[in-house]
């Protein structure tokens, strides 16, 4: 039996399901179906389950996230306890067609009960998410 086409198609499908964050390429999804946001209790579970799940810092924060505004004085730390703690959606989640997955902009504190929006793109299909940006 020729295992290729049957491998072939499994990667195609798997790829279909992956963001750009997980692949690291520029795949772009020009046509399909638009999956349905999350609601607020689902994305809680889904980003508590993902820090769990994982080092935080080493894998959910973009190098923007990290890196890309310091002055802005909001750490790792501050997303994290804004992401456990609670907080609502600051607008309607976005759909981003290029990377193919949703953006929550989320309402939450600091360690320091500071208002913050931490956007976050999640894989509903992976159940994970990363850490796009943050502000005041």
């Amino acid at each position: 039996m020729d295992r290729a086409p049957l491998f072939t198609l499994a990667r195609i499908v798997l790829l279909d399901n992956l963001t750009l964050y997980q692949v690291e390429d520029n795949m772009v999804q020009e046509q399909g179906v638009i999956p349905k946001p999350l609601t607020e209790q689902e994305l809680k579970k889904l980003v508590v389950d993902a820090i769990n799940a994982t080092t935080y810092a080493e894998t959910l924060e973009t190098y923007h996230a990290l890196y890309g505004h310091m002055e802005r004085g909001i750490g790792t730390d501050d997303v994290i306890h804004g992401l456990e703690s609670e907080w609502q959606f600051e607008r309607p989640p976005e759909f981003n067609q290029k990377y193919w997955q949703w953006k929550y902009y989320i309402a939450t504190k600091t360690v320091d009960e500071v208002s913050i929006t931490v956007v976050i793109a999640v894989d509903s299909w992976r159940r994970e998410f990363k850490t796009v940006t943050r502000w005041r």
